[in-house]
């Protein structure tokens, strides 16, 4: 069985900053932010806004792609660290903005950070191959802007806001197989992203609304250094278990971390850069939307995918690490 992609559709706020304007706002020398970050642009949503709103808008314009109703889907699964409310879960909101009653599909959320949505695809593909569910719809949509704060200058610029909903089906006749998948989870790096004000440990009951714990917090030197010790023995499981060199692979779309991330992946497997995806500069890391940007930038923009093999790649908080291989045939 394959797996058809019937659209994947981006939702943007017309809201775009430059890094100089976020320098100004952090009192930071010009050109400071977009030099350690390599962020040039990020977008914003509205304050009046929520994360079922937007993921209403996005899903709405990918079931208009695809010529689609609410009704046509089986299953709707969110996809994202961003949230309106600890309870009920974003999906079924998000569902309650394009239809009633009368439509009946499931809803599920799935949060692991900026793992979510290649999480969510692979719950989709097993749901799909099992034969449980024919059509599904995944949304991603991050709110980054409402944890950061320009006290922590190198976070505020590296992070945007985005969303995007894709839409996927069983097929006998057309689209790809997904050949490979492997997960992996180092739990020293548990703590080491993270947002402490909120839940149960830490309702901020007591705290006020700008109190600097509801922000995101990081701690980069050391994610690097433990994502660097996992990253190539985990590459090399990739290339022995589909004997396909990573520089082999037709093409590859990664989670935008960072600018450093972004040239030590290119340096250290010695790839063209014409066969990686990067969103970086005009996104920013968009957390669980980073890599279906990505995607949503190759499929839509007329790329031959005929007997190409894609490898997605990404990390998360956690720390966890993440690939699938898609072959389209």
């Amino acid at each position: 069985m394959k797996i058809n992609i019937l659209s994947i559709e981006k939702h943007l706020s017309q809201n775009r900053i430059s890094s100089e304007t976020l320098d100004m706002i952090a009192k930071g020398t010009k050109g400071r932010i977009e030099k350690n970050t390599g962020v040039k642009f990020r977008h914003r949503f509205p304050d009046n806004t929520t994360v079922s709103e937007i993921g209403s808008i996005v899903l709405k314009k990918a079931l208009d792609k695809a010529n689609l109703q609410p009704a046509d889907i089986d299953l709707l699964i969110f996809a994202g660290a961003s949230y309106d409310y600890p309870v009920p879960h974003n999906s079924v909101i998000i569902k309650s903005k394009i239809t009633d009653d009368s439509v009946n599909f499931a809803c599920m959320d799935i949060d692991t950070t900026c793992l979510s949505f290649l999480n969510a695809l692979d719950v989709a593909h097993l749901y799909i191959q099992a034969g449980r569910y024919k059509r599904i719809a995944i949304v991603s949509v991050e709110f980054s802007s409402k944890t950061l704060k320009p006290h922590d200058e190198k976070v505020f610029g590296l992070f945007g806001d985005a969303s995007v909903a894709l839409i996927i089906e069983a097929s006998t006749t057309k689209g790809y197989t997904c050949s490979y998948v492997d997960f992996e989870n180092y739990p020293s790096g548990a703590l080491l992203a993270h947002i402490p004000i909120g839940g149960v440990v830490n309702q901020g009951i007591h705290s006020d609304p700008n109190d600097i714990g509801y922000c995101f917090k990081m701690d980069g030197k050391k994610l690097i250094r433990l994502t660097l010790e996992h990253l190539d023995p985990f590459v090399e499981k990739i290339e022995q278990q589909t004997k396909c060199k990573l520089k082999d692979f037709n093409c590859i779309i990664t989670h935008q971390t960072s600018k450093f991330g972004n040239e030590y992946f290119l340096k250290n497997f010695n790839l063209k850069r014409d066969n990686v995806i990067e969103t970086l500069a005009i996104y920013g890391n968009c957390i669980s939307v980073s890599i279906p940007l990505g995607l949503e930038m190759l499929l839509n923009n007329n790329a031959d995918l005929t007997n190409k093999k894609l490898l997605i790649l990404g990390t998360a908080a956690g720390l966890s690490l993440g690939a699938m291989v898609l072959e389209f045939n």
